[in-house]
């Protein structure tokens, strides 16, 4: 009987062991990715880097709630209300496209999927809707606090082009 007692704690103990070593690990993972603040709304590549360019010079002069920056022939701007944005509640998502001479892009069909990249999400993904002026705009939600990752998926010509932001509630 005692052989059984002593069989069944040191199974558990080495799964105890075993969930602090994975948890461990996670962690570790995600110390070594770059983390923002609440709100920090920024450009960024789509691993995250954050985009700095001389195209994207004009995006410093811009307000809290926004970042733009440029993909391909296009300027792409974002503008999130209220800001800093907060989990659980509906946020307004603005997109605008420009060309590079400052001409509004009204022929395009614009989405957004946010993700969080240090965890699996389910889709978030909603159509914007065309206003005028090179302007969309749809009513969405972060489902919780941390890091998100803002990609706005823009087709036009048949071609698609994303690009990304991040922002932190």
């Amino acid at each position: 009987m005692n052989k059984k007692i002593i069989g069944v704690v040191i199974v558990l103990a080495v799964v105890i062991m075993l969930g602090v070593v994975v948890m461990n690990m996670r962690r570790s993972r995600m110390m070594s990715q770059p983390l923002q603040t609440q709100g920090g709304l920024v450009a960024v590549s789509s691993n995250g880097a954050p985009v700095v360019s001389p195209e994207n010079a004009a995006a410093t002069s811009l307000p809290e709630n926004m970042a733009a920056q440029q993909v391909g022939d296009m300027i792409v701007s974002i503008a999130l209300n209220p800001y800093p944005p907060t989990g659980f509640n509906p946020a307004d998502f603005e997109v605008t496209l420009t060309d590079a001479n400052g001409q509004a892009i009204n022929d395009a069909t614009v989405s957004l999927d946010l993700t969080m990249p240090t965890m699996w999400m389910p889709p978030n993904q909603f159509p914007l809707t065309s206003a005028s002026n090179g302007k969309y705009s749809a009513t969405g939600q972060f489902t919780m606090r941390g890091l998100w990752r803002i990609e706005v998926v823009i087709t036009r010509g048949g071609k698609t082009q994303s690009a990304f932001f991040d922002v932190g509630l």
